[in-house]
């Protein structure tokens, strides 16, 4: 498992730190392919702090990129304490820190870490995926027991989390993004994600 890999952009290194996730997305890529870029990602191991800067070393170490990404097979917010560790060292290098993240970290904690991610991450983006709780839940299929909670919460919590995440993220990053997975949805479902995302923190969408 590569903890740390390219993708397309060669000046953006992209950081697989967990393959825990708290959803379990019908439309993942893992479960069609290991690989992403230049990087096998399906795995169970998960680095300590020294181990990922031994890996981003190898890469070249953080200064050879102007953007580096916590992005992988897993939510990275699963790893806070990672993030919060090794992004100041990233930005010290002079690069940007990016967060690909589901929106969820407040629920795995069990407390609000957007003031500490913004610490930390200059750019945020928010996978979206459904314009309605009710779709959130069908594609998305939230894991009930990667949570610190019990009983475990509803699955609408999921999607609680991860629009009130999106709310309060241009109050604690510098810019803000939100995400669909196109080819899940109709063309009418993408237009009112784009006005949910607008709506709720006048991010724009991204259509992958």
């Amino acid at each position: 498992m590569d903890w740390a890999y390219q993708y397309r952009d060669p000046e953006k290194l992209y950081l697989n730190v967990t393959n825990r996730c708290s959803n379990r997305c019908s439309f993942c890529v893992r479960s069609q392919t290991a690989r992403i870029g230049d990087g096998l990602l399906v795995g169970d191991s998960e680095p300590s702090l020294e181990e990922l800067l031994d890996a981003i070393e190898h890469r070249g170490g953080p200064e050879c990129f102007s953007e580096i990404v916590w992005c992988g097979y897993g939510e990275p917010t699963i790893r806070l304490d990672l993030i919060l560790d090794a992004s100041p060292i990233f930005r010290d290098a002079g690069a940007r820190v990016r967060l690909n993240t589901n929106g969820h970290a407040c629920l795995i904690h069990g407390r609000d870490v957007l003031p500490d991610l913004g610490e930390v991450v200059d750019r945020v983006s928010v996978s979206l995926n459904a314009p309605t709780a009710e779709r959130y839940i069908e594609l998305c299929d939230p894991d009930l027991h990667n949570v610190p909670w019990k009983p475990s919460p509803a699955p609408v919590a999921f999607w609680k989390a991860m629009t009130d995440f999106l709310r309060r993220a241009p109050h604690h990053f510098a810019e803000v993004q939100a995400s669909v997975v196109g080819h899940t949805l109709e063309a009418d479902e993408i237009e009112r994600c784009r006005m949910l995302a607008r709506d709720l923190a006048g991010a724009t969408l991204r259509v992958r």
